[in-house]
């Protein structure tokens, strides 16, 4: 039996739940979530369900614990697969759809915030939304959607084969998406019936808080370094980001930027190992070059670099325009559009570069690179974008609880000035 709100303590009891398959973006955009509740909310009790298997690298605030499920993992052709345990896949996704039951049961929460899929990886969710319905329980759950998730054709098709529809009218109260209308109308785009554009809010785009950002002379002390410009390259998760780190290195090999110019390359953990010793060895070769598999500090990082490279995930492209960088994009184009349409937006808002992967070559990567380091930038690439996205979900999940009064929105400085128009190049 689900216990009702008057029995339960006086403190905010939240559940976000990620699937996390494939690459580092979904949890690290759920936990800066759930850091910001933990901050903002006074006596908020956050669980985390994930079964992302790079969960413990990163600290948890007091008030924040998780459940770890078995890992599913997908590859890049969007297949799944268990990772680590013999069972069959249908096996381990009942493991895990009792596990998260079980979790909501006796935890109660008031609040649980579902990433991306309505039903959970392999509908595990099905059960646990029943039961919340069935029981007329007073948690209220809510749909937790980055800006973009593919092609509008392809996108609309897959969710109404999958009836996503029907569920988000039946079994939720509201749609959050982390993007702008102005730059893309998901629900517009997506087709959404009616009923569910009613339930969606717009709540702007992420951003890394510069509270808990290291300082660029921390992050030189921890390179070894000097005064040098960073150029800051980084694959995610790095599962499928072999063809641009090894263009990357062998560019660097071969193209002297000068001495004053470091880079450094952070390739992820879950790049295969035949890669990593492949980058490894030709970045023994490079001078200036730092290779790193994987830190909690990336945004640090990123924050003290000249130039961003990276692929177009959601997470990265966020913090690197809050952060006013220059951005060198060649986003992953399979299984998936995501990243490309991600990318040719801001592109053709002057936010970043973009070279397309199918025509990355070093000599790409050097005029790109130096016009990048160049450039006299008077417009900040961020400035056009709203970061409230933290914000806003901190007060729609509020709304109901008395005396809670949110902090003023951080917004990056207003400006008069056209955007530089980058070129695109495909």
């Amino acid at each position: 039996m689900f216990l009702t709100r008057e029995s339960k303590n006086k403190n905010m009891k939240i559940v976000i739940y990620t699937h996390d398959t494939f690459g580092l973006g979904n949890i690290r955009r759920m936990l800066l979530i759930a850091e910001h509740l933990n901050q903002s909310i006074k006596d908020a009790s956050i669980l985390l369900i994930s079964s992302s298997p790079m969960l413990h690298a990163f600290r948890l605030g007091k008030g924040i614990d998780y459940i770890k499920l078995p890992t599913i993992s997908r590859n890049i052709q969007g297949e799944y697969q268990t990772r680590t345990l013999g069972m069959t896949l249908q096996d381990m996704v009942k493991m895990r759809a009792d596990l998260i039951l079980s979790a909501v049961r006796n935890f109660s929460p008031d609040v649980i915030l579902v990433d991306k899929k309505p039903l959970g990886l392999k509908r595990e969710l099905t059960a646990t939304l029943r039961f919340l319905k069935e029981q007329k329980a007073p948690t209220k759950v809510y749909l937790v959607l980055r800006d973009i998730l593919d092609r509008p054709d392809v996108t609309h098709r897959y969710w109404r084969k999958k009836g996503y529809f029907n569920v988000i009218e039946h079994y939720y109260n509201q749609v959050l998406i982390l993007g702008d209308k102005t730059v893309y109308d998901a629900a517009r785009l997506y087709h959404f019936p009616f009923a569910c554009q009613q339930l969606v809010h717009y709540c702007g785009y992420l951003r890394r808080s510069g509270e808990d950002l290291k300082d660029a002379q921390w992050v030189r002390k921890q390179l070894g370094i000097g005064k040098e410009k960073i150029i800051l390259l980084t694959t995610g998760g790095g599962a499928d980001g072999e063809r641009i780190l090894t263009h990357f290195l062998q560019f660097w090999r071969r193209h002297d930027l000068g001495k004053d110019v470091h880079a450094v390359v952070v390739h992820g953990p879950e790049l295969c190992p035949q890669t990593q010793q492949q980058i490894t060895s030709i970045a023994g070769q490079c001078r200036q070059v730092s290779l790193l598999e994987f830190t909690p500090h990336l945004p640090s990082f990123m924050n003290a670099a000249e130039v961003v490279i990276s692929m177009g995930g959601y997470n990265t492209l966020c913090e690197a325009l809050s952060l006013n960088k220059r951005i060198l994009c060649i986003p992953r184009v399979t299984p998936v559009s995501e990243q490309l349409i991600r990318a040719s937006r801001f592109a053709q808002l002057g936010m970043l570069q973009l070279v397309h992967p199918d025509e990355l070559t070093a000599r790409k990567l050097a005029t790109a690179l130096h016009q990048l380091l160049e450039e006299k930038q008077t417009i900040l690439p961020g400035a056009a974008l709203s970061f409230d996205a933290l914000e806003q979900i901190e007060k729609q999940l509020t709304k109901e609880l008395p005396n809670h009064k949110l902090p003023p929105p951080v917004r990056l400085a207003a400006q008069k000035a056209a955007f530089p128009a980058y070129r695109v190049s495909k």
